[in-house]
This record gives structure tokens, sequence and C-alpha cells, in this order.
């Protein structure tokens, strides 16, 4: 049984970045590999060792 987006992104998956915790949802390109996704962003993989410090989002 295959599903399609309806627009509802409530509906849709979600888990904090391991830098910000900021929550990233689930995306169709991250389909294939949404356990090994870690960041919310570029910015946020950028600064993974950086992770102890909470950056600000905004």
């Amino acid at each position: 049984m295959k599903t399609t987006f309806k627009g509802n992104k409530q509906s849709l998956p979600s888990k904090p970045c391991t830098v910000c915790g900021r929550d990233k949802t689930w995306r169709k390109a991250w389909a294939k590999n949404w356990d090994q996704v870690l960041y919310c962003s570029e910015a946020c993989r950028k600064n993974k060792s950086n992770s102890t410090q909470v950056a600000k989002h905004g």
C-alpha cells in the first residue's frame, strides 16, 4: 500500500536535530535514509563539533 502526501505536514514524522534540538520534518528526499538524518540544516551539520552548545535559529 503506497500513501501519497496530501499537504498535511502534521501527519509526517519528525525528530529533533542533534545539534540545536529544532524539529526536522520528514522529506521525500530522506525517505531511504531517514534513520541516518541527524541535522536540520547544513549549518548544523558544519557545527556538529559544537553540539554541546545550543544554536539559535530564527
